[in-house]
């Protein structure tokens, strides 16, 4: 196990490959914002197909649970998560450069880059059901799924950067990569986000994250610091 950790950390240190990763990973968004040209077209009667499937099997308790899951992606809260989460690193860690890089990938990257996006496309929320939520804004791409892309992925990188053993990182995945993905079936769910808004908000996510963690990872080795300066 702890050879697949070094892998997975020898992998994620080298800037070339995360850039790489970066331009992959805006493919799925690209695609939808090609067919956001032609006014969504089959992409949105696929949405709407889709939906109806989430919204056929809406049952009271499922509804709290999702709006439960749902509220650990809103603003607020992944504000305040990554504040503290940047405080500890800072203070508590000792590592002030990798608690702004945190905050700073949070704040900017989920904050800032989906507003601009959204703002840009303006992709009017579903009409089609009932919203079980009040949510304004627009809909493309999910600020929810983006935003959990980048928050608990760039927590789940600093668990990976921080950990000794397997063990840590394997308890991490397992709780975190589940969670990033009830969020954006959560908004599919309560009828606030295409099925299309979510894909895009995960691509552009990961996107950013990739971008933000190899300027990260170049800056390192720009700076010459050694691994236990990290």
């Amino acid at each position: 196990m702890e050879n697949i950790l070094e892998y997975i950390e020898k992998k994620f240190s080298k800037p070339k490959n995360l850039f790489t990763l970066s331009i992959v990973l805006t493919l799925p968004f690209l695609f939808l914002v090609w067919m956001s040209f032609y006014d969504w077209g089959l992409i949105g009667t696929l949405d709407e197909v889709i939906g109806t499937q989430f919204h056929s099997g809406r049952r009271d308790t499922l509804t709290w649970v999702f709006i439960i899951i749902t509220r650990m992606g809103d603003g607020w809260f992944v504000g305040l998560f990554t504040t503290l989460a940047s405080i500890y690193i800072w203070r508590f860690q000792g590592n002030r450069r990798l608690a702004i890089w945190y905050f700073l990938t949070v704040s900017v990257g989920a904050g800032g880059v989906n507003q601009l996006v959204k703002f840009f496309f303006r992709r009017p929320r579903p009409t089609h059901v009932d919203h079980l939520i009040v949510q304004g804004g627009y809909s493309f791409p999910s600020g929810h799924a983006m935003g959990a892309i980048v928050a608990y992925g760039a927590l789940l990188f600093l668990i990976i950067r921080a950990s000794r053993t397997f063990k840590p990182v394997l308890i991490a995945t397992i709780v975190l990569i589940p969670l990033i993905g009830l969020i954006g079936l959560s908004r599919i769910y309560l009828g606030v986000h295409y099925p299309s808004d979510i894909i895009g908000g995960y691509s552009l996510g990961l996107a950013v994250l990739s971008l933000s963690i190899g300027l990260y990872s170049a800056s390192l080795k720009d700076k010459g610091y050694k691994k236990g300066q990290r």
